[in-house]
């Protein structure tokens, strides 16, 4: 049961949606599989219907479940939500459809902890980092360059899958198969950047053009930090897509 107390602030939907949160966290339900019903949960908690619905909207919203009508409401893991966590959407025009990009793997290194990412990333500054570089292709031709940082405590060997990062299972899928680590989301920050030469050469555009810069961070439950990324994309033919 869950009942609001005269000196708690705290509304009851809040109370049910952090207890929902928490048993996700915990692994009670896997990715994919279905959590009690709204009748359930409010005859488990003695809570009206209403405010069962609003927790569950909320956890929606936030990207811990997902809603299949008719048939209920599921954990949502990070390939189940592959479509709202793509990396990057890109197409010419709102009539034409979103360009299916390739990737292909340039390195990937096992590095000494850089202040700034390991800051970002909430581990100290001794631990090692995995670099990646990776290019994005249409139609083989350069359209994004990144790299991405992650703290190799976090995924030990990640080597080991280095001919994965080629193919069509994304890093998100990946880490969650192979680490149990749920992508719930990423923030960006957008920027201009001129680029330097190597970038420059991967993209097989000048030294020092005007490219879209974007930095992201990537989340798993508990709003811990696993990834710190930069992309260098060229929106001269193809634009990037923002969903809100």
């Amino acid at each position: 049961m869950i009942k609001k107390q005269s000196d708690d602030p705290m509304p009851v939907y809040f109370k049910l949606q952090q207890k929902i949160k928490k048993q996700i966290e915990e692994g009670q339900w896997a990715p994919g599989e279905s959590i009690p019903t709204e009748r359930e949960l409010s005859k488990t908690y003695e809570l009206s219907s209403g405010t069962v619905k609003k927790s569950l909207l909320n956890l929606v919203n936030e990207g811990y479940l997902y809603r299949v009508q008719g048939k209920g409401t599921f954990v949502a893991g990070t390939t189940l939500r592959r479509g709202s966590l793509r990396y990057y959407r890109l197409q010419k025009d709102f009539r034409d459809e979103e360009i299916i990009l390739t990737v292909r793997l340039i390195e990937l290194n096992r590095i000494k902890g850089i202040p700034e990412y390991n800051k970002n990333l909430q581990i100290s500054i001794n631990q090692d980092l995995y670099k990646m570089k990776r290019l994005f292709l249409f139609k083989d031709k350069p359209i994004l360059y990144s790299i991405t940082y992650l703290p190799c405590k976090m995924f030990p060997d990640l080597e080991k899958f280095e001919n994965d990062f080629s193919g069509e299972m994304t890093l998100y899928q990946l880490l969650e198969k192979e680490y149990g680590i749920t992508t719930v989301s990423n923030k960006k920050l957008l920027s201009t950047i001129a680029v330097d030469r190597e970038t420059a050469e991967l993209l097989n555009v000048s030294n020092g053009k005007q490219v879209l810069f974007i930095e992201m961070m990537s989340f798993t439950y508990q709003n811990k930090p696993y990834e710190c990324r930069k992309t260098f994309c060229l929106t001269d033919e193809q634009k990037l897509v923002v969903l809100i």
